[in-house]
């Protein structure tokens, strides 16, 4: 709410038309109120086509409500109607830049851009374009050697990462910082792969996937089916004693485990009968110091005859994402709620689409598809529209 104050504020100062009609609607904003202040300022362009701070109010409502396509338009006008004002314009173009980027529209974007360095010299501006082009896509390497490097997930503060790691005969969880600096191991086994490591509330604890190793093979299941055998159980190592305590058996099969926000819930799936299925554990109430496996309780939350895989939290943890195939359809993603009901398809379409997670406002999904010939990374917004690459 505070960036859509800031935007109405900063044009206020270069466009001349008071900002009394906006006044209603900017406290429906401050008040959260979204959905009420976007009809208010449609209202306003439609009298007052040339009223800018309008437009570029309701653009970021639009944006912020996933309607990309209107949001878009908005900026469009307003710069269209700002022509004898171009620092003014340059201001715009970059903000419809950004919206560009954040739906992968490089074309686009780079094309205002270019048109924003066309028409000012002013510094400020060039370093934000110059940010823009250099560093929205810039890859950093953290790891170096023959080693295979796999299942990166962050710390709750952001600072390292766990990951897992042939370094050794088998598979283990080491942690980094962020420059790739590796601080520590965090499991010493021989006869079991530690997989798909994740930070717990408390991070001194380190929740993964143990199997018994079979292989240095690393064998990358974007969706697994039912009727292939899986031995693998869940653990959790703190990682300073190097304590492991066993919260799954070996023998239950567990994949996929997905941690909530609040890293107190467990998502995964497992064999159910001749099919993969959705379960959750939750750990509010479990001393990590002394677990008691028997005392844990998995939660079932799917139940259907075909596999459901993949599965991830929604920001408000009353939801999940996961990927399924409904009549032996290509694997698509779906939603429900966190006790199993109101099941939503969302992207229909011809081809298999993998791994779902929500993005931390709960406005986009970004999954994998096989699509043209090999699997890339997609988007699209929680109801499923604006699906692309």
């Amino acid at each position: 709410m505070k960036r859509l104050l800031f935007s109405t504020l900063t044009l206020c100062l270069f466009v001349t038309s008071g900002c009394d009609p906006l006044q209603s609607p900017q406290e429906l904003i401050n008040a959260g109120q979204l959905q009420d202040a976007a009809p208010l300022l449609e209202k306003i362009v439609q009298a007052k086509p040339e009223n800018v701070k309008a437009r570029v109010l309701l653009s970021e409502i639009y944006d912020q409500l996933g309607q990309y396509n209107q949001s878009v338009n908005q900026l469009l006008e307003a710069i269209v109607i700002l022509p004898a004002q171009p620092k003014d314009q340059a201001v715009l173009r970059i903000k419809l830049a950004k919206l560009y980027l954040k739906n992968s529209d490089r074309r686009k974007a780079f094309s205002q851009l270019r048109l924003t360095l066309q028409s000012t010299s002013d510094h400020d501006i060039i370093s934000q374009v110059a940010g823009l082009i250099t560093d929205r896509y810039q890859v950093t390497k953290l790891t170096e050697g023959d080693s295979d490097n796999y299942s990166p997930n962050f710390s709750p503060d952001g600072k390292q990462i766990a990951f897992s790691s042939y370094r050794t005969d088998s598979s283990e969880v080491y942690i980094m910082d962020l420059d790739g600096r590796i601080r520590q191991r965090v499991t010493f086994t021989t006869d079991f792969n530690e997989l798909a490591p994740v930070f717990l509330y408390d991070n001194k604890y380190i929740l993964y996937i143990r199997e018994p190793k079979t292989s240095r093979q690393i064998t990358i299941t974007l969706q697994g089916s039912g009727s292939s055998r899986i031995y693998a159980g869940l653990s959790i190592s703190h990682i300073f004693s190097k304590k492991i305590q066993e919260l799954l058996p070996i023998g239950h099969g567990v994949r996929a485990p997905s941690i909530s926000p609040d890293r107190k819930r467990i998502l995964y799936e497992i064999k159910s009968g001749d099919n993969l299925e959705l379960y959750e554990i939750d750990l509010t109430n479990v001393n990590l110091d002394n677990i008691n496996p028997e005392a844990v309780s998995a939660r079932q939350i799917t139940k259907n005859a075909t596999d459901d895989g993949s599965p991830a939290f929604y920001p408000d943890q009353k939801k999940i994402v996961f990927s399924s195939s409904r009549q032996e359809q290509p694997h698509q993603i779906y939603t429900t709620d966190i006790n199993g009901t109101n099941e939503t398809h969302l992207n229909a379409n011809p081809y298999d689409c993998y791994s779902p997670i929500v993005s931390p406002d709960g406005k986009q999904i970004v999954f994998v598809s096989a699509r043209h010939g090999d699997i890339e990374i997609f988007s699209m917004n929680v109801e499923g529209t604006n699906d692309h690459q």
